[in-house]
């Protein structure tokens, strides 16, 4: 297990809470939440997920200024709740507007979502002292979870244009800290250089014994990408890598279906194990399409798709509408989020469908769009 450097992680009084789950005090503080979600997390166990959803609910709806407004503004009485459903879910434009904070503590950091010249205003996710190492941790058990084994057994590459410089970015942030926990530099972490990204595959598969190797892409970079494999396609073994794409083609024309943009992938590279990406600015977690098209999630975030004009509408299955999010990891701000995103939850994941019609443009390929 890696080394945690919070206080969230060294109690060991607060370790043994979610083996006998008792909920824990209203008056508890960020870090003794904290440290009893984190223990529950790693343990794996998805059956206390509404136990601990409820307990983390009431507590933010006592402190936490902005979502318990929300809360009482939706006539909902902490209390009486008993079922995830009728949890109310903050829309997440809350964050454009509003320091969504659970505790008295002095910001330490700031995501920040991308935008154009037409966004109105970009979403703030800040963080306590001990954020940026939370988050880290998180993503690291979110990938871990999900892919099986750790971040450092595999190797990484970024094609993400318009991130760097931006420490304010969380996907940046994240695929950053995997290339270091894997032991390399940031030089893997490329913009528009694509000779320069086709020589680092070669390069990486040219050593013995080299791991499988993740490529992080915003997807209008990675199909831009595709027309500069002429020269080196022959010499990487496509199969051994997985291309992660993300964020789509929001302020470059039409944006094609997922499933149109992994054909054109496939039709280039049809040995590629192509994935996507699903986490936001106001994320602590992230969820992963393995085929690149259903979602699945970390046990302590659940996704719940309703009815686009009922918010506190029964989670459909099977059927088209506002996707909520979960992400108990987001201990610090809103665990309980309305997004702007349209899908379908299905048996065997979500599938995402991209964003309601009012919903404001947003995403990762916006960072490169002048």
């Amino acid at each position: 297990m890696t080394q945690c450097y919070g206080t969230w992680a060294k109690s060991s009084e607060l370790a043994g809470m979610s083996r006998a789950f008792e909920g824990w005090g209203e008056e508890a503080s960020l870090g003794e939440v904290r440290a009893a979600l984190w223990s529950w997390m790693q343990e794996g166990n998805a059956n206390d997920f509404l136990e601990h959803a409820l307990a983390l609910f009431r507590w933010q709806a006592m402190h936490n200024e902005p979502y318990r407004a929300f809360v009482q503004a939706m006539n909902v009485n902490p209390r009486e709740v008993v079922a995830l459903k009728d949890i109310p879910f903050m829309p997440v434009e809350v964050f454009k507007t509003h320091a969504v904070k659970s505790g008295s503590w002095e910001p330490h950091h700031v995501f920040r979502s991308s935008g154009t010249t037409q966004t109105t205003s970009r979403a703030q996710h800040w963080l306590d002292e001990e954020g940026l190492s939370w988050y880290a941790e998180v993503a690291r058990l979110a990938w871990r979870r999900q892919w099986g084994s750790g971040v450092g057994q595999w190797a990484w590459l970024g094609l993400l244009p318009g991130y760097l410089g931006r420490e304010d970015a969380s996907l940046l942030t994240m695929v950053a800290d995997f290339m270091r926990e894997a032991g390399e530099t940031e030089a893997g972490m490329l913009m528009h250089d694509h000779d320069a990204l086709n020589v680092a595959l070669v390069r990486h598969f040219s050593q013995p014994q080299s791991k499988p190797l993740v490529l992080f892409g915003v997807t209008w970079a990675v199909l831009d990408w595709l027309d500069s494999l002429k020269r080196h396609g022959n010499d990487i073994p496509w199969h051994r890598i997985t291309l992660i794409e993300t964020g789509g083609m929001k302020g470059r024309g039409v944006e094609p279906i997922r499933e149109e943009v992994h054909a054109q992938i496939k039709s280039r590279l049809p040995d590629i194990c192509v994935a996507s990406e699903y986490g936001m600015t106001e994320m602590m977690s992230q969820g992963y399409a393995k085929d690149g098209i259903h979602h699945g999630f970390p046990h302590w975030a659940q996704p719940m798709v309703r009815e686009v004009r009922d918010p506190r509408s029964p989670g459909l299955r099977n059927r088209v509408g506002r996707v909520d999010i979960v992400d108990l990891a987001n201990v610090h701000s809103c665990a309980f989020l309305a997004t702007g995103d349209v899908g379908n939850h299905t048996d065997k994941g979500l599938i995402l469908l991209g964003r309601q019609d009012a919903a404001e443009v947003r995403g990762c390929s916006l960072l490169a769009t002048p």
